[in-house]
């Protein structure tokens, strides 16, 4: 049976659940903590049979754990899959769950810096450019998401959230005002931190400025915490030459549904 996780003590089996497991135990369990109290936030975590757990929000569904074996088993995945057909869920991330009718989309590499561990520091940028620490969450959001006011919306109040609870930490480089690279942390567990929305606007790629501020900021989270992130297959020579170690792969899953 799926039971909803609406109360603390859901929310802390949904956490123990999630112990332990790199990318997931962040992600997931900071979303849970910071949003699983608060409905109209968008997120939605579920408890599945056996030690399963997922969360949702905007078509994006997210597993981790498993699900029973044998008969229970069998009854739990056709239970989740009309579910997620409920939902209209179209894309799934899991550590290896598949699903009947759903198709096996590229793979997310994880990349990690063991807690302790520091990288060499890339040459750092012109001076031109100016580091902030704090930088304005706004117009961040902007060359994060630039082609999307609903995701510029829906990232600015998360990782507004995430920084006002004392979890999250964004780094952005200035030009005259006006962020040109961004890195941020936005969710971490016990042992993790986990590194996101890297973004480079696209008259200062190539200058090395990404580079620079993911190893800075890497550094900085490893002295208490291992730190992870994913990033898309093309992108491995990129971060092998800076120094990260791979840790392993998220599956990604698609699904298109059939409308009457």
């Amino acid at each position: 049976m799926i039971q909803a996780v609406t109360n603390s003590a859901h929310r802390a089996e949904f956490a123990r659940r999630l112990a332990g497991k790199p990318f997931f135990e962040a992600t997931m369990g900071t979303r849970c903590a910071l949003f699983g109290a608060h409905p109209a936030s968008g997120w939605n975590f579920y408890l599945l049979p056996g030690t399963a757990v997922l969360a949702l929000r905007s078509g994006t569904a997210t597993l981790c754990g498993a699900l029973p074996a044998g008969e229970a088993g069998e009854e739990a995945t056709e239970e989740l899959g009309g579910f997620l057909r409920f939902l209209q869920a179209d894309r799934l991330l899991s550590e290896q769950q598949a699903l009947d009718g759903w198709q096996r989309a590229t793979p997310l590499l994880l990349w990690e810096l063991p807690q302790g561990r520091a990288l060499p520091v890339p040459p750092a940028p012109t001076a031109e450019l100016q580091l902030e620490e704090h930088p304005a969450m706004l117009p961040v959001s902007r060359l994060v998401f630039p082609d999307s006011v609903a995701e510029q919306e829906q990232f600015y109040s998360q990782a507004c959230t995430s920084i006002a609870h004392g979890v999250g930490c964004c780094h952005a480089l200035v030009d005259q005002g006006k962020p040109v690279c961004t890195v941020g942390c936005y969710e971490q567990s016990r042992t993790e931190a986990y590194l996101s929305a890297g973004v480079t606007a696209p008259d200062w790629r190539g200058r090395g400025l990404a580079g620079w501020l993911i190893v800075r900021l890497a550094n900085q989270m490893a002295f208490r915490r291992t730190v992870r992130f994913v990033s898309a297959p093309a992108l491995q020579g990129f971060y092998t030459r800076l120094g990260f170690t791979r840790a392993g792969t998220i599956q990604q899953f698609t699904r298109k549904w059939e409308t009457v």
